[in-house]
């Protein structure tokens, strides 16, 4: 007998869905296809501006960075938040607390399955009496209009925050 199952959905948000979602949802799909590709078959992957315009182009920028890391941005188009989109979505990330405060709003009914991308996965983890959470730490830099050590610095934390959020699917045996 054989048996279908419905793919995990992750939608993976930011303002424009022209830099940081379009590059992390691109990305990680070329890091999963080279480091856990039956992995494919079980997630689909997805992105969203919270200010997106549907139709619009990725950031040249990460279109070239793209490029030099082995995949290709050059379908991408930008498309905004919709109820139906946050439904059909498993699992949503965020870029920044803005972007998960401006989703909560709207679709309240999404509470449990909207976080910040740096903080999916951690949490169980327990704080040092008095330590506070930094806010800024856990938002993801949005490079746009930068220079170029703020675009590595995007893209550095990009990867990193790939490799950590495969490893926690994998814990979770979604993929």
């Amino acid at each position: 007998m054989i048996s279908f199952r419905k793919k995990f959905h992750l939608m993976i948000v930011c303002t424009a869905n022209r830099t940081r979602s379009a590059y992390f949802a691109g990305y990680f799909q070329h890091y999963l296809s080279l480091c856990h590709p039956a992995g494919l078959r079980r997630l689909k992957i997805t992105s969203a501006g919270t200010k997106a315009v549907t139709g619009g182009r990725v950031n040249d920028v990460v279109a070239l960075i793209a490029r030099k890391n082995g995949f290709s941005l050059r379908q991408h188009l930008a498309g905004p938040l919709s109820a139906k989109r946050i439904k059909k979505a498993d699992l949503i990330v965020t870029m920044e607390q803005e972007h998960k405060d401006d989703i909560l709003e709207k679709y309240p009914e999404a509470e449990t399955k909207v976080f910040r991308l740096m903080e999916y996965g951690w949490e169980g983890v327990e704080r040092e009496a008095g330590e506070k959470e930094e806010e800024e730490v856990l938002d993801v830099p949005d490079p746009t209009g930068k220079n170029v050590e703020d675009f590595q610095a995007f893209i550095d934390t990009a990867h990193a925050e790939a490799d950590r959020l495969l490893h926690e699917l994998m814990r979770r045996q979604i993929v």
